[in-house]
């Protein structure tokens, strides 16, 4: 199974992912200045490269998304879904991707899974995202990813096997987030106290080291 959460507020976009497969973290979500996208069920990595080189060129990403997909000959099998900067979101579940899977758009979110329990998995994750919207972007995603976990996640297995969480901050400009877990017998879990460490101690280490520009030092 896969489920996963692509959303953009305040100018900050972000993607978290939970998967029942190891090392979610470096196939699926792709977060840059100008959205997240997340690939899944037949991950296709080049597609979540491609979107964000074309968001960057300025494109929507619904047109970017709809034409990769056109190109792709294994488009059933695929599950691509995300958000630009503007809040324009996309989200497509292959006829062939294996049950259940499906996928839902919110505004300035998104939300896909496959091999689920049921749809009740995403209905979750839209909904604790959603009601946590006093929360910073990071927490939100999270929140959201424990919430699918809880109400069923996987059909396969109790727990993920490996999650992930990315958040781009415009203002730095860089990832102010880019957690993974591999392999756990509780991914989410070990995600969420992987982010308590980030948050407590990026404080110190951003005030001893400022970040460098990255616009004049790529």
């Amino acid at each position: 199974m896969t489920f996963s959460l692509c959303a953009t507020v305040d100018g900050r976009h972000g993607a978290a992912v939970a998967t029942k497969a190891i090392g979610v973290g470096s196939t699926a979500p792709f977060v840059c200045r100008h959205g997240a996208v997340c690939t899944q069920a037949m991950t296709n990595t080049p597609i979540g490269v491609r979107t964000t080189r074309r968001l960057a060129d300025g494109d929507s990403i619904d047109d970017v998304v709809t034409a990769l997909l056109e190109d792709d000959p294994d488009a059933s099998l695929r599950q691509v879904h995300g958000v630009d900067h503007t809040g324009t979101t996309v989200a497509v579940t292959g006829d062939a991707c294996e049950g259940w899977a499906g996928d839902r758009e919110g505004e300035g979110y998104t939300v896909a899974g496959n091999m689920l329990v049921d749809e009740g998995v995403l209905e979750a994750v839209a909904d604790a995202f959603e009601t946590s919207a006093d929360r910073p972007l990071d927490e939100r995603l999270l929140v959201a990813l424990r919430a699918g976990e809880d109400a069923g996640g996987d059909k396969r297995r109790d727990h993920a096997q490996s999650a992930a969480l990315s958040v781009f901050d415009p203002d730095e400009p860089r990832l102010e987030y880019d957690l993974r877990v591999d392999e756990h017998d509780d991914a989410v879990s070990e995600l969420e106290r992987l982010h308590e460490v980030a948050r407590t101690t990026g404080a110190d280490w951003a005030e001893r080291f400022p970040a460098v520009d990255i616009q004049r030092h790529p």
